[in-house]
């Protein structure tokens, strides 16, 4: 789930330290444009400009009276503060996970102002205001059209410009238009005029069943017998000693294959769903050390001291380098819980990588 927000409401709470940023991020990531980020920079800017103009009129009018100044105001940098500022939202937009903010919307001005032209939403009806705006809707539509298979809440207190005039929890036809062109379904595209009605009406029933979901998921790995075990004997028997041609693992040379993992560390779910009455569909992650064996030609021994990896060279035979690398494995299963019988009755691989490889681009 990605919210997406819009700069009012952040300049409502601007160090977003409020219970709503907490809930909001427990149950999807926060998606900032860079749209919003400037603007919110310069609300932020304008903000304390007025607070200091007004604090330093006061110790005046305060001290005015007096024999002895009692206060003296110390003179704020208002500069350094917003250069801080913007560093703690690029430190947030980090930590949500989305790396950096949300370019600006690709387009010339032409077309931005034949949407002006048109006095379609969410510009004005006299066509005068509503750029900045209409930049922020652009970008949100950008992070739908591009995260197609994820649930998109804009979140926005101007109603005004984004709301449907007659009804304020409705997103404006204007709008429902945009998505309906770049095939955007209504279906996981919804509009809230307000974090408190988001927080309220969705994401804490959201929480609720992420809470419910994490606290099943954490019954399930304490049970030895019908969790614990299973997945090592599948380990043992299914990945340890198979191949890893067609994984995410980069090791020099070719046939690699996982000769063992080095560390015993417990696997961790990740998901859970409801497949039938008596079964879940649990989603598993386990991060470990593996030892990853391959082959390569002596010829081009001298390759692999170009590569940043721990690879040993256990002997030569032929003119052939039979190598160790070990590497940080990621591995990814998939598997059937019964609840009747409190036990994984399937298990497969969904997926193997090296998590901490310095030449994947993830």
């Amino acid at each position: 789930m990605l919210i997406f927000l819009d700069s009012n409401i952040i300049c409502a709470d601007y160090k977003m330290k409020s219970p709503s940023f907490e809930v909001a991020q427990k149950v999807g990531t926060i998606v900032l444009g860079q749209i919003v980020v400037d603007e919110v920079c310069n609300k932020y800017r304008e903000n304390l400009e007025e607070k200091a103009t007004k604090t330093r009129k006061a110790i005046l009018e305060l001290n005015d009276p007096l024999l002895t100044p009692h206060i003296v105001w110390r003179e704020l940098d208002i500069s350094d503060e917003c250069s801080k500022y913007k560093d703690f939202l690029e430190m947030f937009i980090i930590e949500s996970g989305m790396t950096v903010a949300e370019p600006y919307p690709k387009g010339g001005h032409e077309f931005i102002v034949q949407r002006a032209l048109q006095r379609k939403k969410p510009f004005k009806a006299d066509g005068s205001t509503g750029y900045r705006d209409y930049l922020v809707w652009l970008t949100c539509l950008e992070v739908a059209r591009s995260y197609s298979s994820e649930e998109i809440h804009f979140i926005s207190g101007n109603t005004r410009d984004f709301a449907d005039a007659n009804d304020k929890e409705k997103l404006h036809p204007d709008l429902l238009a945009d998505l309906a062109e770049m095939n955007i379904p209504e279906t996981r595209f919804f509009y809230w005029n307000s974090f408190r009605s988001f927080i309220d009406n969705y994401a804490k029933q959201k929480l609720e069943s992420i809470e419910e979901r994490e606290n099943l998921a954490a019954e399930i790995e304490k049970n030895e017998t019908g969790f614990l075990v299973p997945i090592r004997d599948f380990l043992g028997s299914k990945v340890i000693g198979g191949s890893l041609i067609g994984y995410d693992v980069f090791v020099p040379g070719e046939n690699a294959i996982l000769k063992e993992l080095e560390s015993d560390a417990g696997p961790l779910i990740e998901e859970v769903s409801e497949l039938d009455d008596d079964s879940w569909l649990i989603g598993i992650t386990i991060d470990n050390v593996g030892i990853v064996t391959s082959t390569l030609n002596d010829s081009n021994i001298e390759d692999i001291k170009e590569y940043e990896l721990d690879v040993e060279i256990v002997d030569r035979n032929n003119g052939i380098c039979n190598l160790e690398t070990t590497v940080g494995i990621q591995l990814k299963l998939q598997a059937v819980y019964s609840k009747s019988k409190q036990s994984i009755t399937s298990i497969e691989i969904d997926d193997i990588n090296d998590y901490n490889c310095p030449y994947c681009p993830y």
